[in-house]
């Protein structure tokens, strides 16, 4: 699966999160964004291959979160996972503004 598809499969589950969400209970909401970026990130060789087969810059990136430690498919799960999140945050930061405008709108003090 490309890592397009992974990162689609990631907004999807942030969408369906969000589609009964309200501004109230939007710090709870971003600190969830971590975890379905994990939850969503491939686990297994060949998925992870197949992602740098579509983005050869995840094999030649070193990651904001890399160790010294970590392996190189560790570094492309971790790039990966950056992706996913960095997909996540934006689509996140998108519904909050679509949700202040709502409520601008909605203000009857207007």
């Amino acid at each position: 699966m490309s890592l397009k598809l992974w990162i689609d499969y990631a907004v999807d589950e942030l969408n369906d999160l969000l589609r009964d969400a309200t501004l109230d209970n939007a710090d709870s909401l971003e600190d969830q964004i971590s975890e379905l970026a994990d939850s969503n990130t491939p686990i297994y060789y060949s998925d992870i291959l197949e992602c740098v087969s579509d983005d050869i810059s995840l094999f030649i990136t070193r990651p904001d979160l890399a160790g010294p430690e970590d392996t190189p498919d560790k570094l492309i799960q971790i790039n990966i996972f950056e992706r996913i999140e960095s997909a996540l945050q934006e689509r996140f930061r998108e519904w909050k503004e679509e949700q202040e405008e709502i409520e601008l709108e909605s203000d009857p003090e207007e």
